[in-house]
């Protein structure tokens, strides 16, 4: 036993130096794959961060495409607006003579309460509303392009300007 014990004990000193080494690259292969990884979420960020860019100018340059012809289903249509594009129109408190919404054609009683409930009260809000705002509440409410042919934005501006 005792020879047995010496014999492995021997071994275990010659191939230390090994495992050593076999350890170390281990953890230098550990380190290279998370250099890589964050490598890479650098790289996917920058390229989201291109897109949004691209997104913005292309919104903005539609923007003022749809300013001129008043039109605003194509206008969201030609943006092609993605479900990630869509942004909840900001809401306020309700104020102490809120606008009556039922007087847009296209908003009932129901409805109204429904934009109430989302802190939308007041004309200039709905006249505010970018595209994004009107993609996001048409998904919302399922109205499915409703916002743009009954023209809610045009009718708040001009009800909000009386």
């Amino acid at each position: 036993v005792g020879a047995f014990s010496g014999a492995v004990e021997a071994s275990q000193r010659m191939l230390q130096p090994f495992l050593d080494d076999l350890e170390a690259r281990a953890e230098a292969a550990n380190n290279s794959s998370k250099a890589r990884k964050a490598t890479e979420t650098l790289i996917a960020e920058a390229q989201t961060f291109a897109r949004d860019v691209t997104d913005i100018a292309a919104n903005a340059s539609a923007e003022k495409a749809l300013d001129a012809r008043g039109d605003t289903v194509a206008g969201t249509a030609a943006t092609g607006l993605m479900p990630e594009d869509f942004r909840q129109p900001k809401a306020i408190d309700k104020p102490a003579k809120p606008s009556d919404l039922k007087a847009i054609s296209g908003i009932g009683p129901k409805l109204e309460k429904v934009l109430n409930g989302l802190g939308i009260w007041s004309y200039d809000q709905i006249a505010a509303w970018t595209l994004e705002e009107i993609a996001w509440v048409e998904d919302y409410l399922s109205l499915a392009g409703r916002v743009g042919r009954d023209d809610w934005t045009g009718q708040a501006a001009a009800l909000a300007a009386k």
